[in-house]
């Protein structure tokens, strides 16, 4: 019998996370899987438990019932192990899930992670944080940092808009220097990627990969505040690619040099940084499941 532990986020999704985890459970059993719970609700457990569970022998996977903030602290557990990620939606967004194609319903997301297949899947490192989806700098990091967690328990995607119109309202966009493959700009965003999609279903970097063994770096050098709302309605659009004031390009290493009170968000999370801060691809893969989109 295949034995699943599961790390999950009891403080993620409210009632929806409680009635997702039920439905979790139930399609398990049916399945006949032994399932094995940790509850974990801070990013320091989740990933002690997935370091632990790296190292024993009678597993067959860790999945993660949580939101993209805890995927990634469980993911920084398992570097360097060869136990396979599964990642169910139970958080805001679930950027993670979306993009390996896990369906957000509970009991067919169940069914996808138990007939999917293993992938290879590439970590970035932020300093010597590991992050699956992206490092932002700017007013979407200074976003993040001023979400009301409360409000974001109940209120999910509204929050985050909520903080969003306040802080466009008010941001100066100063200008931020990196330094990527040897070459010094500067811009008023930044975004290094390692997954294309971002914030839910948009796609950031057009036609990026996990897989690829490289990020991909978008420069945002807008200055004004209706440089930035058009910015993301072309990126609700698929559009943004077009600007004058977007440049994307794929690279090998980045340095975010300052200055030093620049907002930084990793996967989703604000996230406290001394620079210059170093960005690049971890050594190591991650093993995760992934349903097959052809149902093959």
């Amino acid at each position: 019998m295949p034995r699943i532990l599961l790390i999950r986020n009891p403080q993620a999704g409210g009632l929806r996370g409680a009635r997702r985890l039920a439905a979790v459970r139930a399609a398990i059993g049916r399945a006949g899987v032994a399932l094995e719970e940790f509850p974990c609700d801070a990013p320091g457990a989740s990933e002690q438990a997935a370091r632990e569970a790296a190292a024993r022998a009678d597993l067959d996977a860790l999945w993660v019932l949580g939101g993209d903030g805890t995927v990634r602290a469980v993911a920084a557990g398992l570097r360097g192990s060869e136990l396979p990620l599964g990642v169910l939606a139970g958080g805001t967004t679930n950027v993670v899930a979306a993009a390996l194609q896990v369906p957000s319903d509970p009991r067919a997301a169940v069914a996808a992670l138990l007939a999917s297949r293993v992938r290879t899947f590439d970590l970035g490192l932020c300093g010597e944080a590991p992050f699956l989806m992206q490092a932002t700098a700017g007013l979407d990091a200074r976003i993040m940092s001023r979400v009301d967690p409360r409000l974001k328990r109940r209120f999910g995607k509204g929050a985050v808009v909520w903080a969003g119109l306040r802080e466009w309202a008010r941001y100066r966009f100063p200008a931020i220097e990196v330094e990527a493959d040897g070459r010094r700009e500067l811009a008023t965003g930044v975004a290094i990627c390692n997954l294309s999609e971002y914030a839910g279903s948009f796609r950031m970097i057009p036609g990026g990969r996990a897989d690829d063994r490289r990020l991909d770096l978008l420069l945002f050098r807008g200055h004004r505040r209706r440089d930035a709302f058009g910015f993301a309605l072309a990126l609700a659009r698929g559009r943004h690619a077009r600007r004058r004031d977007v440049e994307i390009r794929p690279v090998t290493e980045v340095s975010l040099l300052g200055p030093p009170d620049t907002p930084l968000q990793l996967d989703g999370d604000p996230w406290p940084a001394r620079y210059p801060l170093r960005l690049t691809l971890a050594p190591e893969r991650l093993r995760v499941l992934a349903p097959d989109p052809a149902g093959r």
